[in-house]
């Protein structure tokens, strides 16, 4: 009999396990009830999964001797340019349209493009994807937590991911537990078209795990408001009372049910605890100097909001390439190239032509005040952290500082704002965005920010006042309950201040039997 396939195996790394570090060192130090400990060490439920697509056809580009058998093939027109589609790497989508306009001329599924050279034809076939979602805990409210689409995902990270949301929502005193899921794709390698179809069967086979009341999904690293759009269909299609589902998911368009600000809410949560990190020093951002590892969502609109407050963007670095202004970089322009140029491909600053490009290992060597990691976790090891010339690194990104790199920080008095209260502006205006579907209403910009800020600076206060062991009551926030008698670091501060926040449900509530 022959054998069945094996099915793909997780790598074996431990994301989780690293990550897990502080949240063991603050329970110690805080006494954490032991059942409690028990509960919060591993997560309620790990779902993997796979969903299926029909990809469209595609044009491999056809290069040296492959390409010299057709060099009498005489080139294809196709008038409606919207019918091929560039990839970012190299490929064209192919759509059938093309088919039926211009002169067509295909010899063994090889075309020419008029002068872009020789393709093979490459049909669309069934792909499969492997698909997750960690709910971590849910002590405090509906799980909630992002979604990620990119080739580096993994059911660790997952577990990782998951349990920071269950400290951030926590720490943003939103009635939220903590869940993480995703696609492990490149959605740059795919059309509109199969991103929704993957979606959607994400959704098909995720609904029965999540709702309103139950785990809430929102936007994360390869995923953005239309692809909440597309889930939210799929999860209400066919529902009697359909709009009462709309807070399924948050980070939804302003047009069905988003909230104002949500888009750039992480940014602008980041910005503000800069702003009173500054403000401690009776100080105020303008004229401070910064450097953004990561220009996507988070690491743009952070960007944009602290020049907006004076201060000057000198370096931005990505995946492909890096950017230096020692002026300033002109951070709207800057935007427009990433995100608003169709020839811009793989969305990198690369090639912006308003700044001089460095070797991306440079960037982290530019001089500069503030360092905003907001790509990817893991940038910051101990070399980085040798390496940076900065007063404070304010992370945007989940887990971007290393063990190694925390210490390093720490010895050379590199202040940090650590990821779990930096970027918890998403879903504290996740959970605004929620409220808002539940009662059916929409608020203003300026009422989703004045909320965010004074959300997130109190919180940001008895962080600080943890670390410094300065227990104080002021009309916005009373850290007497949560300090410990010593000084401590912020990361450890924040979760800290989670624990206690997560324990108190526990404690009072008791456990069912």
């Amino acid at each position: 009999m022959e054998e069945p396939p094996l099915l793909e195996r997780e790598p074996e790394t431990n994301i989780f396990g690293e990550s897990m570090a502080v949240f063991h060192a603050a329970a110690d130090l805080i006494g954490l009830a032991p059942r409690v400990r028990l509960e919060l060490e591993q997560p309620d439920y790990e779902h993997i999964f796979y969903v299926t697509a029909q990809l469209q056809d595609r044009l491999v580009p056809l290069r040296g001797e492959a390409a010299a058998a057709y060099e009498r093939l005489p080139p294809s027109v196709i008038p409606n340019r919207a019918a091929i589609t560039p990839l970012f790497n190299g490929k064209l989508i192919l759509r059938p349209e093309a088919l039926r306009s211009g002169s067509i001329h295909i010899q063994d599924g090889v075309i020419r493009l008029g002068d872009q050279g020789l393709y093979r034809i490459e049909p669309g076939e069934f792909a499969r994807f492997k698909a997750y979602r960690v709910q971590h805990n849910q002590a405090r409210g509906p799980y909630k937590g992002g979604l990620r689409f990119h080739k580096a995902v993994s059911l660790d990270l997952f577990n990782a991911l998951a349990a920071e949301m269950t400290w951030k929502t926590a720490i943003a005193d939103v009635p939220f537990g903590g869940a993480k899921g995703g696609i492990r794709m490149d959605p740059r390698e795919h059309s509109k078209e199969e991103l929704e179809s993957i979606s959607l069967r994400y959704m098909y086979r995720l609904k029965q795990l999540v709702g309103p009341n139950v785990d809430i999904p929102a936007p994360d690293v390869g995923t953005n408001p239309q692809v909440m759009a597309w889930l939210l269909r799929q999860y209400s299609d066919g529902e009697r009372e359909r709009h009462n589902h709309r807070g399924v998911v948050t980070g939804k368009d302003v047009r069905i049910g988003g909230s104002e600000g949500r888009a750039k809410a992480t940014g602008q949560g980041l910005a503000y605890c800069v702003e009173e990190w500054y403000a401690q020093r009776g100080l105020t951002p303008a004229g401070a100097r910064f450097i953004v590892q990561g220009f996507g969502n988070v690491g743009s609109a952070a960007a944009e909001i602290l020049c907006k407050m004076g201060a000057r963007c000198v370096a931005v670095q990505d995946a492909d390439g890096a950017v230096y202004d020692p002026n300033g970089i002109d951070v709207g322009a800057l935007i427009t190239h990433v995100h608003a140029n169709p020839q811009n491909l793989r969305r990198s600053v690369a090639g912006y032509g308003g700044a001089q490009p460095i070797a991306p290992d440079d960037f982290w060597s530019v001089d500069a005040d503030i360092c905003i990691p907001a790509a990817l976790g893991d940038a910051v090891t101990g070399d980085v952290a040798e390496r940076l010339e900065v007063k404070l690194v304010a992370e945007g990104a989940n887990r971007p500082t290393t063990t190694e790199g925390d210490k390093v920080l720490a010895e050379r008095g590199i202040s940090v704002i650590p990821d779990i209260i930096g970027n918890a502006g998403g879903v504290t205006v996740s959970y605004y965005e929620w409220i808002q579907n539940k009662r059916m209403e929409h608020w203003t910009e300026g009422e989703v920010n004045a909320r965010l800020e004074r959300a997130i600076k109190s919180n940001y206060r008895l962080i600080c006042d943890i670390a410094e062991d300065r227990p104080r009551r002021s009309a916005d926030h009373d850290s007497t309950g949560f300090v410990l008698g010593k000084r401590l670091p912020m990361r450890l501060a924040a979760m800290v201040l989670a624990l206690k926040r997560i324990e108190a449900h526990y404690m009072l509530e008791g456990f069912s039997q």
